[in-house]
Formats: structure tokens, C-alpha cells, sequence
């Protein structure tokens, strides 16, 4: 029977079957016999030269199998040993090579979304032709160009109509506002400067609202557009103002106003206005240097227990009996918490820090930060510090800003945070005219799985379909603006808002654990426990 199954072995040997003589000849009993020992010496022998036809071939595996089987039978032969340093040189030159071309692939790919498409496919010429990445993003630039000429023709037919915000919006959703293109690089300036015009003219003619929207619009436009820049600094200084007027201190908005008049000369309701706030500041004044001169603050107290005398005086005329409710008026008496959770239906939790100075780390440290994270009890607390409008990081320990090890940083937009390379967070800034940062976090977490954002309120919190506001939703087709004044969250919008099943009161605000509708966005206000 053993005979047999070496003569087996020698035929297949002979017809070139290896595989099937390798099957038969590792056995232990074919290997004793002395005509299965002269089978393995011409099968290892086969199965060398079938190797070093694979590698000639650049088949390295089949290289490799072949050598580890002559290896089996033969042993640690010296041509054994010199066909396995061969193939390992080559898969390791292979390696290498499939290295090099996915490095080539993602700087194509890199520089086609940074705009740069001519670039991109110079990298790409010189990627293999058989590299399935490179054939892929190949497709994917083909596919982008068609987009960008076709945005492009879109947009240039609806400059020539005059729709400028019909451009911006095309430019926009192409995603071709940082395109390096030449011809997409003259668009993107005649769409700055005809929008800009447009925001100047509405600016001089009052329209503030609307030269705040075509404004939004334009920002992932901007480029360095210092004129844009000075325009939005203007609406911003008139949307001050007009707080600090709101807020009974018209004398600390005329500042604002005239800086806002120097940005746009041309605009002749400034110089009324100005002139209005001037006959403010001194009437206010004339009130206060004669009898009655209370402060704002008295004042408001004594309309207010006037009111509740009328309201205990006629609860039959009341047209809301829940204003009595003991419950109601502790809550809109209460003041905003100096942390909260802004829930948003169908977008998401929000946790808003108002403190200018707050404090990040383990929630297992043993000084306990106001914003926990669940990570490793001996990463550092490290305090990210509003100081003028500047965000800095500070940390006793060595940790890392953009990958590089710091102690103290001024901090800017896209800054990646890491404490560790588990626990990690984002810095972003998305709206330059706002002093309102955020962090994103990544490799953090908190205790709450809902909450993904923590923003450090500055002045405002912006809602709605734009990059550039600090909570992007879909649910607000204009901005929303939330602001604390007299330590109470308020809110501008061009939407009714409603707090509970009654519209928001500016005495009260939008209070904590109540319904809170804003056009069709609803949410709710929470206390948040560090």
C-alpha cells in the first residue's frame, strides 16, 4: 500500500501536479521509505524552481506557499533560505509601493477638496493604473468637475440677472466656495463684490435684516475680504445698540453707532437715530438729576407689584390664570443657571457654559472640573478662558494642541484638543463676529450620551441653516438669536416664540423646564449637575 501511494506521488511529480505529491510525500511513512525519500529530494526541488517562478512572475504568495513547503520536506536548505529572503525583499518592496500609492492618493485626494482639481489629477497620473483608490477618486474628480461647470454656468446666468443670492446659494450647495480653479476663483470675486454692494445698499437704505441675511449667505464666501469684514462689524454694532438701548442704557450704544456710521457714511438713518439716542441719553439724564429719579431697577419692581395688585384686584378679567400660579412666578422670577442644557427636538442637546473661565478634565479627579468627562482619573483639568474675546487653554500638565505638546495656548478655530490619545475635543469658533465658542467632542464623552456639544456662551447663541451659526439646524429657515440680558435668556427671531402655551415674555425670558416653541422648533431648557 505504501508503494502505492508513492508511485501515486512520482506520477503526479512527473505530470506536474506538486500539490498532490506534496499531500503524499509529507506523510512520516513515506518519508522513512527509501524511494519516498528520493520522491521529497526531486519534490523539493520542484517546488523550488515553481517559486522562483512565481517570484520572476511577481506572484508572491504562490512564492511564498511554494517555499514554505520545500521548507516542510526538505528542511532549512541554502536555496530554500535564498528564495525566502527574495520574496520577503519583494513583499516588502511591495508593501512599500502599495504605501507610496495610498499616500499618492490621499494628497490627490486631499488637494481635489481643498479645490485644487488640476492638482489632483497631476497625483493622480502618477498613481498606477490598477490601484483601485485612484480609479475610484479618478471617477469621483470627474464627476466633481461636471458639478463645478455646471454650478458655474448657473451661477453666471444668475449674476447676469442680478440674483446674487441666487449665485450664492448655487456656489454654496456645489461646495465649490474654496475652489483654487481660475475661472471659479473670478466668479467667486464678482459674486464678493455684487453681494457686497447689495449688503452696503441695504445697510444705508435700514434694512438691517436683510443685509443680515444676504451677509449670512455670503460668509462661506468671504475669502479676506476686509469690506465684508467692516460690514458685518457694522450689523453687528447696530444689533448691540439696539440691546443696550432695549436695556434702558442708550448712553453706552451711541459709541457703537457712530463706529458703525464711520463704517457706512452714506447711511442717513444712522444720523437720526444717533440724533434719537442723543435726546434719550439727555431726557434720561433730566429724570435722573430731578424727583423722579430711580433707577431702572425700582422702577420695574414697582410695575411689578402694580401689576400683581391689578391682577389680585380682578382675577375674573385675568386672560391667563396661570400667571397667579405660585409655581409660574417662581420660575420666571428664578434667574438663567450659569450652566444648562438647551434639548432640541430633532437636533440634538446642547450644554451651554456662561462662566467666561471653565474648567475640563476627569469627572474622577480629585479637583472636580465643571465640565466631566469620562476618561482616565489621571489626565490633567485642564481651564479654557474667555479674556477679550480671545480663547486661552491652560493646563498644569504638558498636553496636546494640534499634535503639538503645550501648557498655555491662545486657542483658534478647528484647534484639536487632546488630553490623552483617547480623550480628545475640537475648539471651534464658527462665527467670527460672535465671542460664543464650542467644543465638539470626539474621543470624549460625558455622562450624558446626549450631549456631543458644550458651547461657551459668549454674548449670543445662533440658530439656524447657516455654517456659520453655533447650533445648524434645518428646522429654522432664518437665524435665531438667543441672548441673556438682565440674567435672562431671550430670544430675536422673525418667528413667534412661545414660552409654555403663552408668547415669551422679556420680563421673563425662556425658563427652565418649560416648553419653548421658536417657529417650528421646539425645545426645552434643563439644569445641568456637573
Amino acid at each position: 500500500m505504501l508503494i502505492l501511494r508513492i508511485k501515486q506521488a512520482e506520477c503526479a511529480l512527473a505530470d506536474g501536479r506538486l500539490d498532490e505529491a506534496f499531500e503524499v510525500a509529507r506523510a512520516d511513512d513515506v518519508r522513512r521509505h527509501r524511494h519516498g525519500q528520493r520522491l521529497v529530494g526531486r519534490l523539493t526541488r520542484a517546488l523550488i524552481q515553481r517559486g522562483q517562478t512565481s517570484l520572476d512572475a511577481g506572484q508572491l504568495q504562490p512564492a511564498l506557499a511554494d517555499c514554505n513547503k520545500a521548507e516542510r520536506l526538505g528542511g532549512n536548505l541554502p536555496e530554500i533560505a535564498r528564495l525566502r529572503a527574495a520574496v520577503c525583499a519583494a513583499m516588502a518592496q511591495q508593501q512599500q509601493g502599495h504605501q507610496q500609492e495610498a499616500l499618492r492618493v490621499a494628497q490627490a485626494k486631499r488637494r481635489i477638496a481643498d479645490g485644487w482639481h488640476s492638482v489632483g489629477a497631476q497625483i493622480l497620473g502618477d498613481a498606477s493604473a490598477d490601484d483601485g483608490q485612484a480609479q475610484l477618486l479618478r471617477q469621483e474628480l470627474v464627476a466633481v468637475r461636471l458639478q463645478t461647470e455646471d454650478a458655474l454656468a448657473k451661477a453666471e446666468q444668475a449674476l447676469k440677472h442680478g440674483d446674487v443670492e441666487a449665485a450664492v446659494d448655487l456656489i454654496r450647495a456645489a461646495g465649490i466656495a474654496q475652489n483654487k480653479n481660475g475661472q471659479v476663483g473670478g466668479l467667486l470675486r464678482e459674486i464678493r463684490r455684487q453681494a457686497t454692494e447689495q449688503v452696503r445698499s441695504r445697510l444705508e437704505q435700514g434694512r438691517i435684516d436683510r443685509a443680515q441675511s444676504l451677509l449670512q449667505r455670503l460668509t462661506p464666501l468671504n475669502g479676506d475680504c476686509e469690506e465684508v469684514e467692516d460690514l458685518r462689524r457694522a450689523l453687528t454694532q447696530c444689533h448691540e445698540a439696539a440691546e443696550l438701548v432695549a436695556a434702558g442704557n442708550p448712553g453706552a450704544a451711541l459709541p457703537l453707532l457712530r463706529k458703525a456710521k464711520a463704517i457706512c457714511p452714506s447711511a442717513r438713518w444712522l444720523d437720526k437715530v444717533l440724533a434719537d439716542v442723543r435726546q434719550a441719553v439727555e431726557a434720561l439724564a433730566e429724570l435722573d438729576a430731578g424727583p423722579l429719579g430711580l433707577s431702572i431697577a425700582d422702577a420695574s419692581h414697582c410695575r411689578s407689584q402694580n401689576a400683581d395688585c391689578r391682577l389680585e384686584s380682578f382675577p375674573a378679567a385675568n386672560p391667563h390664570p396661570e400667571i397667579c400660579n405660585p409655581k409660574f412666578e417662581k420660575m420666571g422670577t428664578e434667574d438663567l443657571p450659569s450652566q444648562f442644557v438647551m434639548q432640541m427636538d430633532g437636533i440634538g442637546s446642547y450644554l451651554v457654559f456662561r462662566n467666561a473661565r471653565v474648567t475640563v478634565g476627569p469627572i474622577s479627579s480629585s479637583s472636580r472640573p465643571m465640565l466631566g468627562l469620562m476618561a482616565e482619573p489621571d489626565l490633567p483639568v485642564i481651564s479654557i478662558e474667555r479674556v477679550d474675546g480671545d480663547y486661552f487653554v491652560r493646563s498644569d500638565k504638558t498636553i496636546e494642541v494640534n499634535g503639538q505638546p503645550v501648557k498655555e495656548k491662545l486657542l483658534a478655530d478647528g484647534d484639536a484638543i487632546a488630553l490623552s490619545a483617547r480623550c480628545r475635543m475640537r475648539f471651534r469658533l464658527p462665527n467670527p463676529a460672535s465671542e460664543t465658542a464650542m467644543l465638539m467632542l470626539s474621543g470624549a464623552r460625558l455622562g450624558r450620551p446626549d450631549i456631543r456639544h458644550v458651547i461657551l456662551m459668549g454674548r449670543d447663541i445662533l440658530a439656524g441653516p447657516y455654517t456659520n451659526n453655533h447650533v445648524q439646524t434645518e428646522h429654522l429657515d432664518e437665524n435665531v438669536t438667543f441672548f441673556v440680558q438682565n440674567d435672562r435668556l431671550l430670544c430675536r427671531a422673525a418667528q413667534p416664540v412661545s414660552v409654555g402655551e403663552r408668547p415669551m415674555q422679556p420680563s421673563v425670558g425662556l425658563t427652565v423646564d418649560t416648553p419653548i416653541r421658536v417657529g417650528s422648533l421646539s425645545m426645552v431648557l434643563t439644569r445641568f449637575q456637573a
